[in-house]
């Protein structure tokens, strides 16, 4: 009978291991997350590891393939508990699968979707408001967003670009 086995990858070679594993023919599975991450004031698409350097793959407990693991390129090894590899739960792995888009950036469609809602609170990182908390408007575009501040006894509207503002 199959398991599914946790696997630890080198830094950064995830999809290395993910590759090599697969073409010696086990199943693997790595989650992934598709975000926006902000440059320069831009945001742009990234796909990253919904859990970086760990992967999962299903094994046979009576093949003799375990040894190969080790030897593959972007493998670090298996996790495991003693002396025994990690087991992970089928109903745990079929969760993952099933969730698809895990509260990221992009929608189920790859369109562009907004960072901050209205009502959100930010704390203001960049600018003569540094350290001020505000209520967040609207986003305005996929660069900018609009948010409340209290100032002098009355809320004022100012726009920011969004790596100017951080969520609390």
């Amino acid at each position: 009978m199959s398991k599914w086995y946790l696997i630890h990858s080198k830094p950064k070679q995830e999809y290395r291991a993910f590759e090599h594993l697969g073409n010696q023919g086990f199943e693997v599975y790595l989650p992934q997350l598709q975000i926006f991450k902000l440059k320069k004031g831009k945001q742009e698409k990234a796909i990253e590891p919904l859990f970086p350097r760990y992967l999962f793959i299903q094994l046979n407990e009576t093949s003799s393939a375990w040894h190969k693991i080790h030897s593959t390129r972007g493998v670090s090894g298996l996790v495991r508990f003693s002396e025994f590899p990690a087991e992970v739960p089928e109903e745990l792995i079929n969760q993952l699968k099933n969730q698809g888009n895990l509260d990221g950036i992009i929608d189920k469609t790859g369109e562009f979707k907004t960072i901050f809602k209205a009502g959100d609170l930010v704390t203001i990182t960049e600018g003569s408001f540094v350290g001020l908390e505000a209520i967040v408007k609207e986003q305005d575009g996929e660069q900018r967003v609009k948010i409340l501040i209290s100032m002098l006894g009355r809320q004022q509207s100012i726009k920011l670009p969004l790596s100017a503002v951080a969520p609390i």
